[in-house]
């Protein structure tokens, strides 16, 4: 009969704890000085600002008002330097929150996910991957506090991605890269991680994801919506930490995004590789990058929860260097 696996110790396993804890608790640390001083006449910004934005959105919406304008009686939100819309995400994101702000302690409940999403996957990515992931996840410590005094929907994109890789050969993991893309659309670079790796049944419950959720968003936010926010996309400013705003080039991050995908899809033959160059191109795509986005490099970990690979990814140069790189 075939020897049983090796079992972890449990010293192995309290040490793997500690590791996962460390990060999680530092973010939390920075999250309440966020907080603290959000709360305060100095800040602009409030607390769980992306969040409000988002429900300010949707009470648009239900009030039958415009999206991307401020009519009489709407909610007033922050304006942030170079943007010109009370909204900066694409639609769906508006019509997710409609039925939020209609359920009471749905505000608090958003919040609540949030912060489970992002601390239950770095722990989660921690705890698997050891001191690899314990040095990602705290020098990414400053992101995940921001993220949870933020509330952005790519809160959840850590976990979503990761749920992507384990399901990888399942119709799950195009329905998180479908949803991702349709509230972000950076993240539609994971499409060619599918594609390169010839995931094609993920690859079309991703186009079908997409198709579904702009269906039901034209019908919750209507058509004009998405023809607003064409304009908006188009005349603001990239933010200064995005490769946009530090070149001074408004070109360079949509061609990053697009130049990387194609990456993506021609390191195929290496799927851990290509996933991982699609998660980074994920960030460093978008022209409005803030220090709360890069709480989804965290993603990069997840080739590492697996298994030592085996066949072909057994050689895999790419996977390699990456390994370093994460």
């Amino acid at each position: 009969m075939p020897a049983d696996p090796p079992r972890a110790s449990s010293g192995s396993i309290r040490l793997r704890v500690i590791l996962a804890l460390v990060p999680c608790l530092l973010g939390l640390f920075i999250a309440a000085e966020y907080l603290t001083y959000m709360s305060t006449p100095a800040s602009l910004a409030r607390p769980f600002q992306d969040a409000l934005w988002y429900q300010a959105g949707a009470e648009r919406l239900n009030a039958g008002h415009d999206l991307y304008r401020l009519g009489p009686g709407d909610q007033p939100v922050l304006f942030v330097p170079g943007v010109t819309a009370p909204l900066l995400s694409p639609p769906p994101i508006a019509v997710i929150w409609r039925p939020i702000v209609w359920l009471p302690g749905g505000f608090a409940a958003w919040m609540i996910a949030c912060w489970l999403a992002v601390l239950g996957t770095t722990f989660y990515l921690v705890f698997r991957t050891g001191l690899r992931g314990a040095l990602v996840a705290t020098l990414l410590a400053p992101a995940i506090g921001e993220q949870l005094a933020a509330g952005n929907v790519a809160a959840f994109f850590p976990g979503l991605m990761v749920l992507a890789w384990k399901l990888r050969d399942r119709e799950l993991a195009g329905l998180a890269v479908g949803l991702m893309a349709m509230t972000k659309l950076s993240p539609a670079s994971l499409g060619g991680w599918l594609l390169g790796s010839r995931r094609w049944r993920a690859l079309a419950a991703a186009a079908v994801t997409v198709v579904a959720v702009l269906l039901v968003s034209v019908i919750g936010a209507g058509l004009n919506s998405f023809r607003e926010y064409l304009d908006v996309a188009a005349t603001t400013a990239p933010s200064t930490s995005s490769l946009s705003g530090l070149s001074g080039i408004s070109w360079l991050s949509p061609v990053a995004l697009v130049a990387g995908s194609l990456l993506a899809v021609g390191l195929g033959r290496w799927p851990r590789a290509a996933f991982i160059v699609a998660v980074i191109v994920s960030v460093v795509g978008t022209p409005s990058l803030y220090l709360s986005g890069l709480v989804v490099l965290l993603a990069t970990l997840a080739p590492f929860t697996d298994r030592p690979p085996t066949g072909q990814e057994e050689h895999d140069p790419a996977a390699g260097f990456m390994a370093v790189a994460a």
